[in-house]
């Protein structure tokens, strides 16, 4: 079945971590990086909006996967700093770009050939 809208993820920017502060839950390795992941909600694969960013942390050596909820506060914190880092893509926001246009371009024309008479 095909949606025609929903919501997408774009992966936005990935980062290692401070190996002496933060280890792997489970082999204790200070291999860790964070990505964050930017959501946006789409009509016809058209990107209308940002949803927010979330992040997703994973060990190189074991290859474990924490997601946000499995952070712990010193993953989390990690998270706020290169949350707030990142910003979302100009292109999360084309649809609405184009709506606009779409309602004011014809508003402008109406008053520039009023304005001429």
């Amino acid at each position: 079945m095909i949606f025609f809208y929903g919501i997408k993820n774009k992966h936005l920017k990935t980062s290692a971590l401070n190996a002496n502060q933060i280890q792997c839950q489970h082999c204790h390795s200070g291999n860790m990086l964070m990505s964050i992941v930017g959501r946006y909600a789409h009509f016809f694969w058209i990107p209308l909006f940002s949803i927010g960013k979330t992040g997703v942390s994973h060990c190189e050596h074991c290859k474990q996967v924490l997601r946000k909820r499995e952070f712990t506060p010193q993953l989390n914190q990690e998270f706020i700093q290169l949350k707030q880092e990142v910003k979302a893509p100009f292109w999360f926001y084309i649809g609405l770009i184009a709506i606009g246009i779409l309602f004011i371009l014809p508003i402008l024309t109406s008053l520039f050939f009023w304005l001429i008479n």
